[in-house]
């Protein structure tokens, strides 16, 4: 899991109209973890295997305006941490990088973290297959993590909203 550093000061950087936000913490049973390996095509890492946090952001009167995924993924020099946030329609709408070591920094251009937002994760099955062309340690760590945390979301809060 990772930590969303500064949430009361960083919310406004995807949700410009956001008032509050409340932690969303929900168990990955050894199915749903099967499931989500089996779609990434690679172990989730220890500290994530068991639960999925997130953050559910609230504007005017308390309305739920969209989720905020804090991530983290094993890059060349340690941990890529990056923040993303989803729309209602679970739509991008925005995504920067929190903490990293990486010497090539090729991943923290906007050009790059701009070109996922727009995309509704329900149409995308694997963001790894829309950037084959992009390479660097960096990148694949964020392309990973995004595609782990979008996986994640849609078995563990969108299978259980449906089942409803």
């Amino acid at each position: 899991m990772c930590i969303w550093r500064n949430p009361e000061r960083t919310m406004r950087r995807i949700f410009p109209e956001a008032s509050d936000y409340r932690t969303v913490t929900k168990t990955i049973s050894s199915k749903q973890r099967e499931i989500i390996e089996s779609r990434l095509g690679f172990q989730l890492l220890p500290g994530q295997r068991e639960q999925f946090q997130y953050f559910s952001m609230t504007g005017k009167y308390g309305k739920q305006i969209g989720t905020i995924i804090a991530a983290s993924q094993k890059g060349e020099y340690g941990a890529i941490e990056f923040v993303f946030g989803l729309d209602t329609n679970l739509i991008i709408k925005g995504i920067y990088i929190q903490r990293s070591r990486e010497r090539d920094q090729s991943f923290k251009k906007r050009e790059f973290l701009d070109s996922f937002v727009g995309r509704n994760i329900k149409d995308v099955s694997s963001f790894n297959e829309l950037y084959k062309g992009v390479k660097s340690t960096g990148t694949d760590a964020v392309i990973q993590g995004l595609d782990k945390e979008c996986i994640t979301y849609k078995e563990i809060v969108l299978s259980n909203n449906t089942a409803k």
